[in-house]
């Protein structure tokens, strides 16, 4: 089966079930306060997710996602999936790395980085 998930063009502050985030790629918040997409600690060949001040010079952490789990190459995607969770996949084989946590399911899930470094 052949699926069409279109790439986000624009830097942009959301999420959605058709608006995935690879490696390479950022969502900033609207107010450009924060930034979240991959990086490598210095050092280190490994990959994770995280949020880090938009307008330091210098990547100031502030959460990191697959801290335990980190990926070993440039194969990762974030992307939103039913019923509502924000999932970060290993592209070469699909496998779910990491995943947020949902009280229920959602109808039409979004995951957006807000200026106050909170995902909603």
């Amino acid at each position: 089966m052949l699926m069409f998930i279109p790439k986000i063009s624009n830097q942009t502050d959301t999420i959605t079930t058709t608006l995935i985030i690879r490696d390479g790629e950022t969502l900033v918040s609207s107010g450009g306060g924060f930034e979240l997409g991959f990086f490598s600690p210095k050092n280190s060949n490994n990959r994770y997710v995280g949020m880090w001040y938009k307008k330091i010079p210098a990547k100031t952490m502030v959460w990191v996602a697959n801290r335990e789990i980190p990926l070993t190459n440039k194969s990762g995607v974030l992307k939103v999936i039913e019923p509502g969770l924000l999932v970060l996949l290993n592209d070469t084989n699909g496998v779910i790395i990491w995943s947020s946590n949902t009280s229920g399911p959602v109808k039409t899930p979004v995951a957006k980085l807000l200026d106050t470094g909170n995902p909603s």
